[in-house]
């Protein structure tokens, strides 16, 4: 059972579906996951025997999961290239054309779609740059460490990859509130409803892979 001391990040590793509850209620469980269920919730709006009650309920994830903790460096690196990189990678190019629409056909009457815009491209570009990154030089040096081989700077690979994590988080923020939480006006059309709905998702893509990143990978060094 979890209880109110039991750390955010841990419960997110061994129970996924858990992510969806810390979510709704606006509790970081990637960026800022390392503190109890306890100081989660303070300050928000929801006490923490009903966070408890929730993530309880939860079905059991274990059977015929593999819990991606246990995995070796390598193979994390692996999961982690072929779950979030590629899917990404294949998403920003996707999704970039119809943001670029958005802010072309609504942005003279809606300024805040282009700022969107500049948002997202920030927001986009740096993550292509900070996983070309880790998939060229970060992960293969991490790869030798745990083989114990010897890396120049080692001690500073989590360290920049973390201040990656960081901004990258502040981004997500500044667009979830220029956005009002992703909550389309009225007016818009299916192409701006269309593009809240992904950038929302890649927002939850992302959460989940910095934790993956911050709370098990790095954990292992």
């Amino acid at each position: 059972m979890i209880n109110k001391d039991t750390i955010v990040a841990d419960v997110v590793t061994d129970m996924p579906l858990s992510s969806d509850i810390f979510r709704k209620y606006g509790i970081d469980f990637c960026c800022g996951g390392n503190i109890s269920i306890e100081q989660a919730v303070e300050n928000k709006k929801v006490d923490v025997q009903t966070i408890l009650d929730e993530i309880n309920q939860l079905p059991n994830e274990s059977q015929g999961n593999i819990n991606v903790k246990y995995l070796d460096v390598p193979s994390l690196i692996q999961y982690i290239q072929s779950r979030y990189h590629e899917t990404m990678r294949e998403e920003f190019k996707n999704l970039s054309p119809y943001v670029t629409k958005v802010a072309k056909v609504h942005g003279p009457n809606h300024p805040f779609l282009i700022e969107l815009q500049n948002l997202y491209r920030q927001y986009r570009d740096g993550m292509l740059e900070h996983m070309d990154e880790e998939d060229n030089h970060d992960f293969p040096a991490l790869i030798k460490i745990s083989r114990g081989e010897h890396v120049d700077d080692a001690s500073k690979i989590i360290e920049s990859l973390v201040n990656d994590h960081t901004q990258t988080g502040q981004l997500l923020e500044d667009m979830r509130v220029l956005t009002n939480q992703y909550q389309a006006p009225s007016e818009a059309c299916q192409t701006w409803r269309l593009v809240y709905d992904r950038l929302e998702n890649l927002e939850r893509e992302t959460h989940e892979h910095v934790h993956l990143e911050n709370h098990v990978l790095f954990n292992k060094f």
